[in-house]
């Protein structure tokens, strides 16, 4: 894309897009619109609240080994987790669905294992839930991103959890890659490897680390597909055209989406 032609916006509707901001936004304009601009609440999902609560004992424990040189036990982790659950399921209006709560704890409880004794022995952390706000030039606006993990190597570490295997494909074409690596190389710190630590919700759960990286072009890449969002949601603003889901897609519907019940082009009567 040739970005001098590209009228790229000084002011959007919100003050900052983020990895998550337009993976909702690539995937339906009207879903974002309903979430970053009219602030319509969203439930989450049983699995999301899991993943969150997961990510947030982790996080005590890498902090734990950062101030006093080891982690917390598994047993303590998964006390952790199960409080962030608890604390999260009561202030949530949770979308369960057909998620039954007392399995996906459990399942949390065993996520938290496995990773606690294939990963998390051979971690180096330095930083953690670090922001980085890369800031566009001559733009009122710009992108956000909270790293997970960085380890002491340089690397970058984002954990999921998922309910299947991920590839070096996925990993390769993951678009929060590059908000990432982007904001440590504006740091003038670049990270030369980015670390998906997936906990996976098998029968057998399981983790593992799925490693990948991006080019200079790839990041170049990136920022003009950014300034090309950028001026659509200008041009959506303007006209107050918000288009929603291609048709057939898998995330739009009442399993993947909260709006889907209220939504015209989804199950709203």
């Amino acid at each position: 894309m040739n970005t001098t032609e590209l009228e790229i916006p000084r002011v959007l509707p919100v003050e900052h897009l983020s990895a998550s901001s337009i993976s909702t936004y690539l995937r339906c304009p009207l879903r974002w619109k309903r979430k970053y601009i009219d602030g319509e609440y969203e439930a989450p999902s049983g699995a999301l609240i899991m993943g969150s609560a997961v990510h947030a004992a982790e996080a005590a424990s890498d902090w734990s080994q950062i101030e006093h040189g080891e982690r917390l036990s598994t047993e303590a982790t998964q006390e952790s987790f199960s409080d962030e659950w608890e604390d999260r399921v009561e202030k949530e209006d949770v979308a369960w669905g057909w998620e039954k709560p007392g399995e996906l704890k459990d399942m949390g409880v065993a996520c938290v294992a496995v990773y606690d004794e294939q990963i998390a022995p051979k971690l180096e952390p330095v930083a953690v839930e670090r922001e980085i706000r890369l800031q566009i030039p001559h733009v009122d606006w710009s992108i956000l991103s909270y790293l997970d993990l960085e380890e002491e190597d340089g690397g970058i570490v984002d954990r999921k959890v998922r309910g299947s295997k991920m590839t070096k494909q996925m990993a390769d074409t993951e678009l929060a890659v590059a908000p990432y690596m982007l904001g440590r190389q504006a740091e003038g710190d670049p990270a030369l490897e980015f670390r998906y630590h997936t906990m996976v919700k098998t029968k057998q759960p399981y983790a593992e680390i799925v490693k990948t990286t991006r080019t200079n072009a790839q990041l170049d890449a990136f920022i003009d597909r950014v300034y090309a969002i950028a001026a659509e949601i200008n041009w959506r603003m303007e006209m107050d055209v918000w288009s929603g889901a291609v048709p057939g897609s898998w995330w739009c519907s009442q399993k993947f989406c909260g709006f889907w019940m209220s939504c015209p082009m989804g199950g709203m009567k």
